[in-house]
């Protein structure tokens, strides 16, 4: 006779049972799993080492990283939407750069510097479209800025991290990232830790 079931399957069932019943409980009481990533948006806005100490500064944003997606130098960010709003952190991307350029952020110029959103669920490329007919009155050319859903993500190399704080007396930092910081109102980056 052919043995189907091992005196071991009602505790293999029952393991399988306790394993799917953490990972339900950790889907309904887990917000950002259960919500779609909604604490998590992706922004390009030029080189990508301005657009991550902006968002590194800004209150409520738990951490900025610098990456790639679909070809233009983005920031994964992570932030608190108990302490700042998806539309408050899309006014300060537009606020950080100019939206009206094409494929370029002042001297640097390419595909990689294009100003884009990259969605990750249907609200915030509402807000994404909505905020962008009410930033483009500001200003008399039309605003450049890509809406699309986010693609995967890939991390920059280590060197590209956190590149203002690692080097504050970079003559790029003090000419191009410190006036920007200023005039956002946001505070001067400290030297990291060593």
């Amino acid at each position: 006779m052919l043995k189907i079931f091992s005196h071991s399957a009602p505790r293999k069932s029952k393991s399988l049972f306790l394993i799917l019943w953490h990972c339900l409980l950790f889907i309904l009481f887990c917000p950002q799993v259960h919500s779609g990533q909604a604490n998590v948006a992706y922004f390009a806005g030029g080189c990508f080492w301005c657009t991550e100490a902006v968002f590194e500064e800004a209150p409520g944003v738990t951490s900025a990283t610098s990456g790639y997606m679909y070809g233009a130098e983005t920031i994964q960010v992570t932030f608190d939407p108990a302490k700042i709003s998806y539309d408050k952190l899309l006014i300060l991307f537009w606020e950080a750069h100019d939206p009206t350029q094409v494929d370029r952020q002042g001297a640097d110029v390419g595909k990689q510097y294009r100003s884009a959103i990259f969605y990750v669920n249907d609200h915030q490329r509402e807000a994404a479209q909505r905020l962008k007919g009410q930033v483009q009155k500001f200003y008399s050319k039309p605003i450049a800025t890509e809406i699309t859903q986010a693609g995967s993500f890939r991390a920059a190399p280590e060197n590209h991290q956190n590149f203002c704080q690692k080097n504050p007396n970079s003559p790029y930092v003090q000419q191009v990232i410190e006036p920007k910081l200023k005039k956002l109102g946001l505070k001067k980056p400290q030297a990291a830790s060593r």
